[in-house]
């Protein structure tokens, strides 16, 4: 659809606190998949496709998860932004019912919106667990709009909130101000031309001095109604003895206990043993750190012994090693005959590594990583570690962006921009770039580690964790001070995954991982060849050879590695797996190997991703640091193995 055509249409917006379901409402109703976890900030880019409900068509956008209106954190904004723009919208807003009075902040800003809105209550199957029972008839009476009870993980109450959209009302206005904030709308109402419709919301924001408010102002009704108005606003400030944001939040408050108090009904609270206690143990101060090194070590035999050296090996034996063995029987001309299983082929290193290769590993690190986000474990691991990145300077919403590094690094360095300070983001992004690999090429290194002794996969994993940690302390003290954001984070219940959606999550992530490797390995694979052919590649060996031979101690063909490294990241980690197969390799030399492209520059992608956040010159210094850390600390490895005569 073109996008003139598309403005026309009304929007239609998921909108709710982070982690409630919208993701996953978003699926099933644009049909569509978009990952969802059991995690915070999962969200953070908008999602957004064209839906048909009957004979209406509408722009659904799935927008990041917010708590508030007033002073939202930066990707709220965006949630803010489209909720006060000036096209056609309903709003969808997706609360946990186990949650309710949480959520109900953000409903009673939204209700001074008079926007038509439905309400849907998500996740009603554990309200049992919660110990507590919602009447939503009452709720839908109390707000004036239409509330859906839903369990969207099991697809239950999609067609109902269709059915709602198409029925769709305005919400009730909310009466229960007191004297004050009453007088506050009537006073500053009046300064707004007439023919003009306003929102309380924003007199509200106004009120509590959220600077949003006059900006919008400004720009829907000039510069001298906005000056008009903060004039107004100082004035009554002045004149009243009473705290105008206190009676703001205070109003908020009363309105929020009166509707919990209206509509929901507790019994005796359950208790929290079973599945939930595992979640207690995996943020314990102690404990947490053995169920971590649990996980660890059952994601690299899971995927490491049986992904890599069973799975890897008996597709390569039974599908494409008789493959390559045919078209070579075939092919007739030498040059095509490279060009597609030589070397430095296109099948050979392009398509048969990422598909025979990379996907059968990558496909069980997603399949224990959404087992790990699905049941909530993630958040408890940010809680965990909070105490050591505390340490870096890095406190409450800055340890999030380093966890979710470890599933995609690009996506964790945008999701930097919900940080507060330049510190914390500019110390985000470096530990992110430095020693932190992502999902796909972990799960390669895991791999290749998972047929050297255990100690090579020991010695990697303290060599990698040590460099991150003293680059944090380095960078928290040259880095001058700003002050640090309160550590809040909402604890998601635990919960048993349902195997049908992990299973679907794990399928979407593989074909994802295809849709972007395959054409950079074929790519990758194809300079190589050119290169190849031309006898480049000679001259690239002998302008690396001081630094890959002389002071690493690897084979010259490494070069190769560092080339496919720049494409994808586990790109290069595949040849060193192929060449510690073929024998190229002794253990020390893949101790170094992938130590150094693990802390090498990061893929194109991330690349791009550090320049969009941080400006080029920041980010082109961050990358030369990086670079250069991962050749000096790769010849500090090398000679201690050598001199300690370990995995020689």
């Amino acid at each position: 659809m073109k996008s003139k055509e598309k403005e026309l249409l009304p929007l239609l917006l998921l909108v709710g606190n982070p982690n409630v379901g919208k993701t996953t409402i978003f699926n099933l109703l644009s049909k569509k998949y978009a990952i969802t976890a059991n995690y915070l900030f999962t969200t953070i880019e908008l999602n957004s496709d064209i839906i048909q409900i009957e004979k209406n068509k509408y722009e659904l956008i799935d927008t990041p998860g917010i708590y508030r209106l007033d002073h939202p954190s930066e990707e709220g904004q965006q949630a803010r932004d489209l909720l006060l723009n000036k096209r056609q919208k309903i709003i969808v807003q997706v609360i946990e019912s186990a949650k309710l009075e949480q959520s109900l902040l953000l409903t009673y800003q939204l209700v001074q919106l008079q926007i038509p809105m439905v309400i849907v209550l998500n996740m009603n199957d554990e309200l049992v667990k919660h110990g507590i029972r919602i009447n939503s008839k009452i709720l839908s009476e109390h707000l004036g709009v239409r509330v859906i009870e839903t369990i969207a993980t099991e697809g239950k109450g999609t067609e109902n909130i269709k059915k709602s959209i198409l029925k769709i009302q305005k919400p009730e206005n909310i009466k229960s101000y007191p004297y004050i904030c009453k007088n506050y709308f009537s006073e500053l109402g009046q300064l707004f031309p007439g023919e003009n419709k306003h929102s309380n919301l924003i007199l509200t924001l106004m009120a509590l001095d959220d600077s949003y408010a006059l900006k919008w102002i400004k720009s829907r009704y000039g510069k001298d109604v906005a000056q008009e108005i903060q004039k107004k606003h100082n004035q009554f400030i002045n004149k009243n003895v009473v705290n105008l944001s206190i009676s703001f939040l205070n109003a908020q408050q009363h309105w929020i206990q009166s509707t919990v108090n209206h509509v929901i009904t507790r019994k005796d609270e359950l208790t929290k043993y079973g599945v939930q206690k595992f979640g207690e143990w995996s943020r314990h101060p102690v404990l947490g750190w053995l169920v971590l090194l649990g996980l660890i070590l059952s994601t690299y035999f899971i995927v490491g012994k049986f992904g890599a050296s069973y799975l890897v090996t008996t597709l390569d034996k039974f599908i494409f090693i008789p493959v390559i063995n045919f078209l070579d029987s075939i092919i007739e001309f030498a040059l095509l005959e490279r060009f597609l299983i030589g070397d430095y082929g296109l099948l050979t290193t392009g398509l048969f590594n990422a598909i025979g290769t990379v996907l059968p590993i990558i496909t069980l690190f997603f399949l224990m990583l959404n087992l790990m986000e699905d049941t909530g474990y993630l958040t408890n691991l940010v809680i965990l570690t909070s105490r050591v990145f505390k340490k870096f300077g890095l406190t409450g919403k800055s340890i999030l962006p380093i966890v979710l590094g470890f599933g995609c690094k690009t996506m964790a360095t945008l999701s930097t921009k919900i940080l507060d300070t330049k510190k914390e983001k500019y110390i985000a992004i470096f530990l992110i770039g430095l020693a932190i690999p992502c999902s796909s090429q972990m799960s390669i290194i895991l791999g290749v580690l998972s047929r050297e002794p255990l100690f090579a996969f020991l010695i990697v994993f303290f060599i990698l964790t040590s460099i991150e940690i003293v680059a944090g302390l380095i960078l928290n003290k040259i880095i001058p001070k700003e002050k640090q954001t309160d550590f809040i984070i909402e604890i998601p219940p635990v919960r048993v995954p349902d195997f049908k959606l992990l299973m679907q999550k794990t399928y979407y992530r593989s074909i994802w991982f295809l849709k972007e490797a395959v054409p950079l390995f074929l790519l990758g694979a194809f300079i190589l060849f050119i290169l190849n052919e031309t006898t480049a590649i000679k001259l690239l060996e002998a302008a690396l050879r001081p630094v890959v031979v002389g002071l690493l101690n690897l084979p010259i063909n490494f070069s190769e590695v560092l080339v496919m490294s720049l494409a994808r990241s586990e790109a290069g980690a595949v040849l060193i797996m192929n060449m510690a197969t073929n024998g190229s390799l002794s253990t020390s030399q893949v101790i170094v190997a992938i130590i150094v492209t693990t802390l090498f520059i990061p893929c194109i992608s991330n690349v791009m991703a550090i320049v969009k956040e941080l400006k080029p010159k920041k980010a082109v210094i961050m990358i030369l640091i990086i670079t250069t850390t991962s050749i000096i600390f790769g010849g500090i490895v090398n000679f201690l193995l050598k001199i300690f005569q370990i995995g020689v």
